[in-house]
């Protein structure tokens, strides 16, 4: 400030002397031309003059400009120092050669007053401070910190140092020193002592520290809870599985039979979740170790096998493994985990569905000369994803569509324990699923070779393949765009093939409406999406050439290449409406083999049917799909004339788009 006031004093000086000669110069030719009579000296003078005092003018102009400019750059670093000094407690210019300090932000104390310590010695003045000021706990550290011998070899290091300090009123400030100038020899000469008050700022990180500490210290009362109780659960549930088999090895009567079988039932599903959830929080505390050993994968198939298919037959579902014959059956890794994962897998397959197939398909692919990947996948006919859901389908202790079913159990941590497992094995667990047609769940795992010899054909499966009595309409077969073998494999049986191919012609057109409309809205992303639902359905009615397609459109529309996706879109729709329009005959109700009497199912009694309809009611009324699929299924199994037979399609599309509403229309005028 002291320094702009005096550039402007010697502005204004320079021009009043300027303007004093130039009146002096003005004078002496007046005074000239009054000695003359030369009528042409004297008008010389005058224009002259004239021109001297214009120019008088103008240079006070200037003048006057540039103290105005002045000013303003004055009054806006006034502003700015105002500015800093409301954040700076102290901003102080010291010289540690001289010993002096002088303030560049001067600071109100309490009472009004200036705190300017000009004129007093530096460090002194610093000890001062921090015996007047700094609270009793910090005072060794800030002496320290302002002793100009130690400082002053540390700046020579380093441009600024920091430290925070508490004083006696209780304010938190930040304490800062900046080189500023160095002597020749490379001594410091000058800095800048910057306080700044950081009482807020602390009280704020001290209130999130504290919140981390709560949420740390729940996540660990957490992880210690779930282990212990899960532990403490698990030896009573045990006795109860031992003293139950003793019931039903001493009983032959049916009736304790059942229920000693539910109660096993029961423990087991308990037992398991209990197991999920101590594999959670060993997991969630990063105690979980992967322990590698040798292991033979046969047996760990074999056991797979005896654990899963008694569970399938139990809900009427085959159990079809597909093993490559050429998988080596001796490897090195964490058998046990390995069997975990699969079985995750195979028993939530279980879980979600109601009809069809479940497929296990084992295989592996040379890495190098002691290594190979392990390519796992569980294959079912079951509910399917919606799109919306799969972002939810890792989230502990969330099941999918669970408001929609009551008959489906468990802690939802099953894939969200085995995408950490996998994680652990450096793989990755990966879903496609498609809604109303089933789900793939697979991931690649390397494994270490012990011995190359392969499993060989000891487990290998027969895929189920057409026969004479084929429930498919010959006319499948036929379609240029489907591989009905295919199709098959990937559904498992030809009644979830053809259940498959119903839901793709009833669905390709909302597709296709879609995709137009939001091609049409400039909304790539969706359109993208959509194209890949479409096709993921084609690949799995088998309509292969379909599914390429659309798999370089969906990258392309992945990629951002709008021109690509519009020009070559309306020939993969033109297609897929073609196909759709090919298998709607599968929708419309035909005469069938049950109306004629040659299936010997037995006629449905009216007691069976108002049962049905109750329980269809009830399932409608709690939004439960899997129930209502389950009645519908089981209604399957008997004759039904033709009204019954329409009611259950009209029930089954309703139920297809979650309609519950057209459902309990459907059911209102039974009994």
């Amino acid at each position: 400030m002291a320094m702009h006031f005096m550039d402007n004093n010697r502005t204004a000086f320079t021009g009043v002397i300027i303007c004093v000669v130039l009146v002096a110069l003005i004078s002496v030719w007046s005074l000239n031309a009054m000695l003359t009579d030369n009528i042409k000296v004297i008008v010389l003078n005058l224009g002259l003059c004239f021109v001297i005092i214009m120019a008088i003018f103008f240079i006070l102009l200037k003048i006057l400009d540039k103290y105005r400019a002045n000013e303003m750059k004055s009054r806006n670093l006034n502003e700015r120092m105002a500015a800093a000094a409301q954040i700076y407690y102290e901003f102080k210019e010291v010289d540690i050669i001289n010993n002096t300090i002088r303030s560049v932000i001067d600071r109100e104390d309490d009472e009004g007053e200036l705190k300017d310590a000009d004129g007093t010695e530096a460090q002194q003045h610093f000890y001062d401070y921090v015996n007047n000021e700094v609270e009793e706990h910090f005072k060794l550290q800030m002496k320290e910190f302002v002793d100009f011998s130690i400082l002053g070899v540390l700046l020579e290091y380093r441009v600024a140092a920091t430290t925070t300090f508490l004083t006696k009123e209780g304010k938190w400030l930040r304490a800062r020193v900046v080189r500023c100038q160095q002597t020749q020899a490379g001594k410091v000469a000058t800095f800048l002592w910057i306080l700044e008050d950081i009482s807020e700022e602390r009280q704020q990180r001290d209130a999130l520290i504290d919140v981390s500490n709560r949420v740390v210290a729940a996540s660990k009362a957490k992880t210690a809870f779930l282990s212990t109780i899960s532990n403490e659960l698990r030896a009573p549930i045990d006795a109860v599985l031992g003293i139950n088999d003793m019931i039903l090895s001493e009983t032959s009567e049916p009736q304790i039979v059942r229920y000693s079988e539910s109660i096993r039932d029961a423990s087991v599903d308990l037992l398991g979740m209990i197991n999920d959830i101590l594999d959670f929080s060993i997991i969630e505390a990063g105690k979980m170790e992967i322990v590698s050993k040798k292991y033979n994968l046969l047996e760990l198939i074999n056991d797979l096998v005896q654990t899963i298919k008694p569970q399938a037959e139990d809900k009427g579902l085959s159990f079809i493994l597909d093993i490559d014959a050429n998988t080596p059956k001796d490897l090195y890794g964490d058998g046990l985990r390995v069997k975990q994962i699969i079985l995750n897998l195979l028993t939530n397959a279980v879980k979600y569905t109601i009809k069809g197939r479940i497929i296990l398909t084992v295989a592996s692919e040379k890495l190098d000369e002691r290594h190979v990947g392990l390519h796992v996948s569980v294959k079912d006919t079951g509910q399917g994803i919606k799109d919306e859901d799969k972002s939810r389908l890792f989230v502990e202790f969330e099941r999918i569509e669970e408001g929609r079913s009551s008959t489906v159990g468990g802690t939802g941590l099953g894939v969200t324990i085995t995408q950490r497992l996998l994680e652990l094995m450096g793989s990755n667990l990966e879903v496609e699923s498609v809604y109303k047609l089933g789900s793939n769940f697979y991931f690649v795992l390397e494994q270490m070779v012990v011995h190359w010899e392969p499993i060989g054909d000891t487990v290998m499966p027969s895929i189920p393949v057409p026969e004479n009595d084929s429930v498919l309409p010959h006319f499948i077969s036929e379609l240029p765009e489907v591989n009905m073998e295919n199709g098959i494999k990937n559904n498992g049986d030809e009644e979830s093939y053809l259940e498959a191919l119903k839901v793709y012609a009833s669905s390709v057109g909302k597709y296709i409406e879609e995709i137009t409309e939001f091609l049409k809205a400039d909304d790539l992303e969706n359109a993208t999406i959509k194209i890949h639902a479409l096709k993921s359905t084609s690949r799995i009615i088998g309509a292969e050439s379909i599914g390429e397609l659309a798999l370089a459109l969906e990258n392309a529309g992945k990629a951002g290449d709008k021109e690509k996706v519009e020009n070559e879109v309306g020939g993969l729709l033109e297609r897929c409406k073609a196909l759709g329009q090919q298998l709607r005959p599968l929708l419309e109700p035909t005469a069938s083999k049950e109306d004629a009497g040659d299936t010997g199912k037995p006629a449905i009694s009216d007691e069976k049917l108002t049962e049905a309809y109750a329980k269809l009611r009830e399932c409608a009324a709690a939004c439960d799909s899997f129930g209502i699929e389950e009645v519908l299924a089981e209604l399957g199994n008997y004759q039904l004339t033709e009204p019954q037979q329409g009611k259950m399609t009209d029930l089954s599309q309703a139920i297809d788009n979650f309609d519950f509403e057209k459902v309990s229309e459907i059911l209102k005028e039974e009994k």
